[in-house]
């Protein structure tokens, strides 16, 4: 069974077109429509999507995108009905390709958005120069923070590092959120690590670690660096964490940086590497005012 995975496709997709490093609407649409796919862009009048796309009578397609959206919403939008339309070829043409459905071909298109919106050699450099800080690579790239936070550890595969992303769940517009939360109003909406970063306690069936560390979908846990960011609404790094071995080769140090709009917190991010890497961190820790704590104990 044959399957394409999108940080594979994206950048073949990014060669073949051309693509540059830091692609608008406008050079997105006019790849789009040299290729036989048309863009409309149109106010919806049904909430809940972004855009999506239909087949025309001479065999190609369309692309929709609201107008609503920030432009940056119909640049990742655009790419994300790219992908689909590319599988969709492909399947059409080889019957053996493995299309998968619904939600799992939508993460996989954001992630293929993603891929050729953030191109690994520029996204790495300003990864790198900003201490891997997800606050500071959506101001430079302007995408989501979701995104940007996959994107660390999909291009940052030779560095070690968690980076994790709690988002509040309220509805609505933020200026209209309660001034007060709790830990129970935000949950870990991405959690993700790249293949050096390793807890080998973790692994113990009897170990008590594992209900600790950061798992999709779950709040922050007691007495953790992101509680503390919630709490104080204030950057926290704490210099050494400890006791995940004996040895005390598994100790990460941790930044966490919140996401304040209109006056409410609306995320934490929050991003670990081993000890010995600390180094790394320091162009993010400069250029905040970061609540210095020296060592926690097993908790991230």
């Amino acid at each position: 069974r044959v399957s394409l995975h999108p940080t594979g496709v994206a950048p073949e997709f990014v060669d073949f077109f051309g693509l540059s490093a830091f692609p608008d609407i406008g050079e997105i649409t006019a790849l789009l429509e040299g290729a036989g796919v048309g863009v409309v862009v149109h106010r919806f009048e049904t909430k809940g999507f972004r855009g999506y796309h239909t087949g025309t009578k001479d065999g190609g397609y369309q692309i929709h995108l609201d107008t609503s959206e920030t432009e940056e919403a119909r640049e990742q939008t655009a790419l994300h009905e790219t992908y689909e339309i590319v599988r969709k070829r492909l399947r059409d043409l080889h019957p053996q390709l493995h299309v998968p459905r619904d939600r799992s071909m939508c993460r996989l298109a954001d992630r293929f958005a993603a891929s050729a919106l953030m191109q690994p050699y520029w996204f790495s450099l300003f990864a790198e120069a900003s201490g891997f800080d997800v606050v500071a690579l959506q101001r430079t790239y302007g995408r989501a923070y979701s995104s940007l936070t996959l994107r660390l550890a999909e291009v940052m595969r030779h560095q070690p590092l968690l980076a994790v992303l709690y988002e509040r769940k309220e509805k609505g517009e933020p200026r209209e959120w309660p001034s007060d939360h709790t830990l129970d109003d935000f949950s870990a909406k991405v959690v993700a690590r790249t293949p050096g970063f390793r807890l080998r306690t973790v692994r113990r069936p009897l170990s008590q670690l594992r209900g600790l560390l950061p798992r999709r979908g779950a709040p922050p846990a007691r007495c953790s660096v992101a509680e503390r960011v919630m709490l104080t609404g204030r950057p926290v790094h704490v210099e050494r964490v400890s006791g995940y071995d004996l040895w005390r080769n598994d100790d990460v140090t941790v930044a966490a940086r919140p996401v304040i709009w209109h006056g409410r917190l609306a995320k934490v991010a929050v991003i670990a590497v081993p000890y010995r890497d600390r180094s790394v961190l320091r162009p993010q820790l400069a250029h905040a005012h970061f609540e210095r704590i020296p060592h926690a104990y097993q908790v991230l």
